[in-house]
């Protein structure tokens, strides 16, 4: 085969790839996640005497955390609480907690400037929405010994990787393979 023959090829075989994916992605377009809505609002105070906390628009120079957070660890939202204890005689105290992505799952760090925290319990109630993934994927390789063409398409299932590979050899005849991996 002529080198030529083999570079129209490849190209073929790209286009053919590239119209693949733009219909594949037509057909199938990404999910859309849905924007959750941050817009400040006032607290309010229930008939039980509890609070839905306001809600405000973080400021452009947000300050840093009150307490540590644990390495690794990305803070999605910032609490406040002043609580005033029932007793009279007790001082007004204010409680600060972290909602953070970490460890594949969401964790809350409370901290307080007027004491210690000794009890802090988080209870998941709602699984936390993972990111949806894309199953399938399609390509081209290309023999760098031999410089022979080849269209690949694989599925992930589960924790495997099923997939099948077809290539040029010489005469112009096509090779297949199989392949199996695991995720990790």
């Amino acid at each position: 085969m002529s080198r030529l023959y083999l570079v129209l090829l490849a190209l073929v075989l790209l286009l053919g790839i590239l119209a693949g994916g733009v219909i594949g992605w037509s057909l199938h377009p990404a999910p859309v996640a849905a924007v959750e809505d941050r817009r400040p609002l006032p607290a309010l105070r229930q008939r039980d005497g509890s609070i839905v906390a306001a809600r405000a628009a973080p400021p452009a120079d947000l300050p840093r955390t009150p307490h540590l957070l644990p390495r690794g660890g990305k803070e999605e939202r910032r609490v406040a609480l002043t609580v005033q204890p029932a007793r009279e005689d007790c001082p007004p105290l204010s409680l600060d907690l972290s909602l953070l992505q970490l460890d594949g799952g969401r964790r809350v760090v409370a901290s307080s400037p007027d004491g210690e925290v000794t009890r802090a319990l988080d209870l998941a109630l709602e699984p936390v929405p993972v990111p949806a993934t894309r199953a399938w994927a399609a390509g081209a390789s290309l023999d760098l010994r031999r410089e022979r063409p080849g269209l690949w398409l694989e599925r992930d299932l589960g924790r495997f990787r099923v997939g099948v590979e077809l290539s040029v050899e010489d005469g112009g005849a096509l090779q297949g393979r199989a392949r199996l991996g695991w995720v990790f």
